[in-house]
C-alpha cells in the first residue's frame, strides 16, 4: 500500500514539474517577439594573406599586428642587390644596343648618298661613252672614205705623172707643163698620206674610246658593291634592333621584380598577423602578414530549416557581442544559403532537435573598428516590421 502511495506520489510530482516546465517553456516563448529570428556565431571577415612573389632577405618590416593600412602602405621590403645590379646591366646592354643602331643608321644614310652618286655616274659615264664610240666610228668611217678617194686620185695623178715623163723625154710636152702634173702628182700623194695617217688616229681614238667603255662595268660594279654594303648594315640594323627589344623585356622584366621585393597593402586592412621579422630570409611564396578589413565584417548564423522562409536578403539585424554586451551593431542580411545543412557542431540552436538549417551571412557594421574577427556574436534578424519593437 505504501509502495502504491509512493509511485503515485512520484507520478504526481513527476506532472507537476512537467506542467511547470512547459508553462516556463511557453512562458519564455511568448517573451521572444514572432518578427525575430536569433541566431550565433563568430565574428568573420574576408582575410588576405599577403606573400612574396620572390625570396629575400627581409630587409625592412613596417608594421605591427593591430596596424590599419591603407591600401599601397609597405608591408615588408625585401632586399634587392642583385636585382638592382642586373638591371643596371641590361640597362647597358639596350643602350649599346641603341647606339650601335644610331651608329649603323648613319651609315645607311651615308651609302644612300654614295648609291645614288654611283649610280649617276654609272648613267653618265654610259651615256656618254656610248656618244663617243658613235662619234669616234663615224670620223673612222669618214677616214676610210677619204682614203678610197684620195687613192683614186692618186693613181690616177700617178698614171698621168709616168705618162708625160716619156712625152717629156721624146720633146712632145714643154718642161714647164711636165712640172705642173708633177706638183698635182705629188699634192696627191700627200693627201693620200694625210687620210692614212688620219685614219690611223681615228683607229686609235676609237680603240681608246672603246677601252673608256670599261669604266661603265666598272661603276656597275661599285653599285653593287655599295648595295650588298647596304644589305650587310641593314642586316646588322636588324641584330642590333632584336638585341634592344630583348634588353628593354629584360629591363622590363627585372623592373617587375624589383617592384615586388616590395610588398604593399593590396586593400584597406588591419593587420591581424605578422609572420616575418626583419632580417629573415624569405622564401618565394612564404606568407608574410594577415590583413582583414574591419568594415567589412560578417556573422554566419544558422537557421531552422521552419523558419529560413522569413528570411529575405536585406532583412535588418543587431549582433551583440560579449565584449560589449550593451551595444548593438547594426547589420544586414546579405546571403541565404540555398542548400540546407545538419547543424554545424560548433553552433548551438536554442532547439537541439533541428537537424537540418540554412546558413544566413549577416554583414555588421563596424565603423569605429570594436568588433573583430573570432568574437563571438548574438544575431536578431528582424524578419517582420514589429520585430525591434520588442527589442
Amino acid at each position: 500500500m505504501k509502495r502504491k502511495i509512493l509511485r503515485y506520489g512520484i507520478a504526481v510530482i513527476g506532472m507537476i514539474a512537467l506542467a511547470i516546465g512547459t508553462a516556463l517553456y511557453l512562458g519564455q516563448r511568448t517573451k521572444q517577439p514572432k518578427g525575430l529570428l536569433d541566431g550565433n556565431g563568430q565574428v568573420r571577415g574576408t582575410e588576405v594573406t599577403v606573400s612574396a612573389k620572390i625570396g629575400g632577405v627581409a630587409d625592412v618590416v613596417a608594421i605591427r599586428e593591430g596596424q590599419i593600412l591603407k591600401t599601397g602602405d609597405l608591408i615588408i621590403s625585401i632586399s634587392a642587390r642583385d636585382l638592382e645590379a642586373r638591371l643596371d646591366q641590361a640597362r647597358a646592354q639596350a643602350a649599346g644596343a641603341q647606339a650601335l643602331i644610331a651608329e649603323l643608321d648613319a651609315q645607311l644614310k651615308a651609302f644612300d648618298v654614295m648609291s645614288e652618286q654611283a649610280k649617276a655616274s654609272e648613267i653618265v659615264t654610259a651615256g656618254t661613252s656610248t656618244h663617243e664610240i658613235h662619234r669616234l666610228s663615224e670620223a673612222l668611217a669618214r677616214t676610210r672614205a677619204e682614203i678610197v678617194a684620195a687613192e683614186v686620185q692618186f693613181n690616177q695623178d700617178r698614171r698621168t705623172y709616168e705618162r708625160f715623163e716619156k712625152l717629156l723625154a721624146q720633146g712632145f710636152i714643154s718642161k714647164n707643163y711636165f712640172d705642173e702634173l708633177a706638183a698635182r702628182y705629188r699634192a696627191s700623194e700627200a693627201r693620200l698620206v694625210a687620210a692614212r695617217q688620219a685614219r690611223d688616229e681615228a683607229q686609235a681614238a676609237l680603240e681608246k674610246g672603246r677601252a673608256v667603255s670599261g669604266e661603265v662595268a666598272i661603276k656597275r660594279l661599285d653599285v653593287r658593291r655599295i648595295a650588298a654594303e647596304q644589305e650587310r648594315v641593314s642586316a646588322a640594323r636588324l641584330t642590333a634592333a632584336l638585341q634592344v627589344d630583348a634588353a628593354r623585356a629584360r629591363v622590363a622584366e627585372l623592373d617587375a621584380q624589383l617592384a615586388d621585393t616590395r610588398i604593399l597593402a593590396p586593400v584597406e586592412a588591419t593587420v591581424m598577423a605578422k609572420l616575418v621579422e626583419p632580417g629573415e630570409l624569405v622564401a618565394a611564396g612564404r606568407p608574410l602578414a594577415t590583413l582583414v578589413n574591419l568594415s567589412d565584417l560578417y556573422v554566419r548564423v544558422y537557421i531552422p530549416e521552419r523558419e529560413v522562409g522569413r528570411i529575405r536578403l536585406g532583412n535588418p539585424a543587431r549582433i551583440f557581442a560579449d565584449a560589449f554586451r550593451n551595444r548593438a551593431f547594426p547589420g544586414k542580411v546579405i546571403e541565404v544559403a540555398q542548400q540546407a545543412e545538419f547543424t554545424p557542431k560548433d553552433v548551438h540552436m536554442k532547439d537541439e532537435r533541428e537537424k537540418l538549417v540554412f546558413g544566413v551571412k549577416v554583414a555588421i557594421e563596424n565603423p569605429d573598428g570594436l568588433l573583430k574577427p573570432g568574437m563571438f556574436a548574438d544575431v536578431k534578424i528582424k524578419v517582420d516590421p514589429c520585430g525591434y519593437t520588442h527589442l
